[in-house]
């Protein structure tokens, strides 16, 4: 951890990383919070499923330029089976691995997960591209960037911010860190 560096938590997948085929694969719609977690092929394949996709456009550049005013860490909804893999992608694509939070079972669905992951981390701004996780974040930290896909179009919610690059959100960013650091240095 950075001594008086704001957290900054980053999804990967659809975020970082270029989804399958290129599309956003969620709606988000209709999902309830308190629904259970299932066990699923997707959840034994996941870990396979995303190494060879690139980065998205920007994200290289973007996170490390984000990391030079926040500790940023990656909270993905990727099984902790995936962790090896993962390090790996970061390595190939991003020349370090960053902090990298993966969900430990099943039991518990995604965005039950990057929820309680990114308020135990103490997040100030979160980066996600599910719109029903992005909109119960918004919920409960002041600031969620939205890479702005199709399929979340419809979401609105004050405490949310669409972007297409990480970069678009660098100053707004920015000035979440000053104020959220008023009165304590910030390195």
């Amino acid at each position: 951890m950075r001594p008086n560096m704001p957290v900054v938590t980053f999804d990967l997948d659809g975020v970082l990383c270029r989804p399958p085929f290129g599309i956003n694969p969620g709606r988000g719609q209709g999902k309830r919070r308190d629904a259970p977690g299932k066990r699923n092929v997707l959840w034994l394949t996941e870990r396979w499923r995303y190494y060879i996709r690139r980065p998205m456009p920007g994200a290289r550049t973007g996170f490390l330029h984000a990391t030079d005013i926040a500790e940023c860490h990656v909270v993905s909804a990727r099984g902790e089976q995936a962790r090896r893999l993962t390090e790996s992608w970061f390595s190939r694509y991003f020349g370090y691995v960053p902090q990298i939070h993966l969900r430990p079972s099943w039991e518990e669905t995604s965005a039950q997960f990057k929820v309680r992951k990114v308020a135990e981390l103490g997040a100030i701004a979160h980066f996600e591209d599910d719109p029903h996780t992005a909109d119960w974040l918004a919920d409960t930290i002041p600031h969620v960037y939205l890479v702005d896909w199709w399929r979340n179009r419809w979401l609105e919610h004050e405490n949310i911010t669409r972007i297409r690059r990480i970069s678009e959100a660098l100053p707004a960013l920015a000035a979440a860190i000053q104020e959220a650091s008023r009165g304590k240095p910030l390195a």
